[in-house]
């Protein structure tokens, strides 16, 4: 019997989880940082400077960013901590190209890799010093899986850093919020980047995503120790922190 995955609201075979996520973000990737701007308002800028602050790496930390996107965390680093060992990791290689062109517009090429791949597969055993996931977690096929290659790969000490979407506790934001991410963002990704459904998808993802409480849980079943997590922006976004040792 297949395995099954939660694919926004659907429930579906693991393996076309996998191949329909990168369709998703194949469709999306031209488009995918100006429609950040336009559906958090500007505010997805607020958030990842405040992931900054907790992830507090230097030039000579080794970084895996995972789901590395269009590279723009990435390329925060890259230039905060001069000469830093980078590797950006994406199953996307449309994403992945947008973020090599990036990275050689500002000029940065050294000690940087880019690797087109599900962090499901990959492993590099005790050679990190951290682990960076931002707005990726939610779309990982197996979760667990992801962990534990994390896990693996980070050098004693290490940590992992993820920040992602949460539904409010609150119920009248929650209402509020719902309607904004099932009306709202769907219809601005049909005007401005030509895809609806694909935006109806990222916002779905929101509603079936893990609970911070159990993102924490599954990190402490991996081993990670130390976690914490704590909420942004009214309760929409979570950032967790864990440590191998």
């Amino acid at each position: 019997m297949n395995k099954k995955s939660k694919f926004g609201l659907e429930l579906i075979d693991s393996d076309k989880k996998t191949h329909k996520v990168q369709d998703v973000f194949s469709s999306v990737a031209a488009n995918y940082d100006l429609m950040n701007d336009l559906m958090s308002l500007g505010s997805h800028r607020l958030w990842k400077q405040r992931f900054y602050q907790v992830v507090k790496l230097t030039s000579t930390d080794v970084l895996l960013d995972i789901a590395s996107g269009t590279g723009d965390i990435a390329l925060h680093f890259a230039r905060v901590n001069k000469g830093i060992h980078l590797t950006c990791l994406d199953p996307n290689e449309k994403m992945l190209n947008l973020a090599k062109d990036r990275f050689i517009d500002s000029g940065i090429i050294e000690n940087i890799n880019f690797i087109t791949q599900p962090i499901e597969s990959f492993i590099k055993d005790n050679s990190f010093t951290c682990a960076t996931i931002a707005f990726g977690f939610r779309n990982f096929t197996n979760q667990r899986k992801a962990l534990k290659n994390i896990y693996k790969s980070l050098k004693v000490g290490g940590k992992i850093v993820i920040m992602d979407f949460k539904s409010p506790s609150n119920s009248i934001i929650k209402e509020i919020y719902e309607k904004y991410t099932d009306f709202v963002i769907p219809r601005i990704g049909k005007y401005i980047a030509g895809d609806e459904n694909s935006y109806k998808y990222l916002s779905d993802s929101i509603k079936t995503y893990l609970k911070p409480e159990e993102l924490s849980d599954l990190m402490k079943e991996i081993n990670f120790q130390n976690v914490t997590h704590e909420t942004l922006a009214g309760d929409i976004v979570t950032i967790h922190k864990g440590y191998k040792i």
